[in-house]
């Protein structure tokens, strides 16, 4: 498989470019500066530097791929950090709808799901604008007629095991963290089955 890999060079990112790679696929990682993924390398590893919210880079490097996977999102819980969330969803819509490549997943956050928690509505509104950001992001991509696979988590872990519960439309009950390998096996394994095409599914360990 041939995967556009978008924020490669973070934790998660990295877990899917490994994980991608042991398993024979092929990658092409967009990143911002040529240094970030210095440390690795690989004859099915291909590094492209540019903006994941530039349309010009993507439509250069989408064709001939087969999935698109976004582990974009902001390192801080400020408003101006958020758009990443939004303006990356634009572009690589606008490139993918042009260059035949149909097969998108993103991740989000499960603090767009509903819940009566005090915790949740506490942590809803410090991380409002990630919240918001994210809104917009799902929005644009379910309107994009792509087919497209959002997968919602709550707090990333760094713990080593790939086990985790999913359910389409909700978090499971009683869980509100997932470790970024059990993310990424589940981020790459939709990639190759397509078991939720147009769904948005709630994981957790």
């Amino acid at each position: 498989m041939k995967i556009i890999l978008l924020g490669a060079n973070g934790r998660t990112g990295r877990e899917i470019l490994k994980r991608a790679l042991d398993a024979g696929d092929e990658i092409t990682a967009l990143v911002r500066a040529k240094d970030k993924l210095a440390d690795i390398s690989h004859p099915h590893l291909h590094i492209h530097i540019g903006s994941a919210c530039d349309i010009k880079t993507l439509r250069r490097i989408l064709p001939g791929h087969d999935v698109v996977i976004s582990t974009l999102g902001p390192r801080t819980p400020t408003k101006a950090a958020c758009r990443i969330y939004s303006e990356s969803a634009t572009a690589i819509i606008n490139a993918m709808q042009g260059c035949g490549v149909s097969r998108l997943l993103v991740i989000s956050t499960a603090l767009l799901f509903p819940s009566e928690k005090v915790l949740d509505r506490i942590l809803s509104f410090i991380a409002r604008h990630n919240a918001h950001a994210a809104e917009l992001m799902e929005k644009t991509i379910r309107d994009s007629g792509l087919d497209w696979t959002i997968a919602r988590v709550g707090f990333l872990n760094s713990n080593s095991s790939i086990g985790f519960r999913k359910t389409e439309g909700k978090l499971p009950k009683g869980g509100n963290s997932i470790s970024r390998s059990a993310l990424a096996h589940f981020l790459l394994t939709e990639a190759k089955q397509s078991n939720h095409i147009n769904k948005i599914v709630g994981l957790c360990t």
